[in-house]
């Protein structure tokens, strides 16, 4: 019963470190116009200009002094001053994370079968490790899927 703990713990322990992780690479605001130059043309963006409108589409090109974007219904060429806060879309990873979660909930399940089958159970001697491996695979694969990544990544945000 100790290793069915200490291997659920394990999986637990995996699963918290996969969250914090995801959650650590998200939003690092930067202040400096310059950075926007590192983008390259054709990134989809999101632009939230002083007044609240919100602009999406595709980067055209930075200067010092302003910003154009290829947006869904138009051609915007944006002032520096204007814009508040500049967005850049990051594809996501769910099939990454999912196949991730499958694998980890797998073993986790695998090695709690294993720690209930390790007496003599006659009949089904595997049952343990039969029933809790693709339990913990599809627990692992759930996770793996709600584990948000990709979206907005903030690059610039006006002083």
């Amino acid at each position: 019963m100790t290793k069915l703990l200490t291997q659920s713990s394990l999986l637990a322990t995996m699963v918290a470190a996969l969250a914090a992780s995801a959650a650590a690479q998200q939003a690092k605001p930067i202040e400096q116009w310059a950075n926007l130059g590192h983008l390259e043309n054709g990134s989809e963006i999101r632009v939230v200009l002083a007044g609240g409108k919100t602009l999406r589409g595709f980067l055209q090109s930075v200067s010092p002094d302003s910003l154009a974007i290829n947006a869904t219904t138009s051609q915007e060429a944006l002032s520096r001053q204007d814009i508040k806060l500049v967005s850049l879309k990051h594809p996501g990873h769910r099939g990454r994370n999912t196949l991730i979660g499958l694998a980890i909930g797998a073993a986790g399940g695998l090695g709690t079968g294993a720690a209930i089958d390790h007496g003599d159970h006659g009949w089904f001697p595997n049952f343990g490790k039969a029933v809790f491996t693709p339990i913990g695979a599809l627990i692992g694969a759930v996770v793996g899927v709600a584990i948000p990544t990709g979206g907005w990544r903030v690059v610039y945000r006006a002083p």
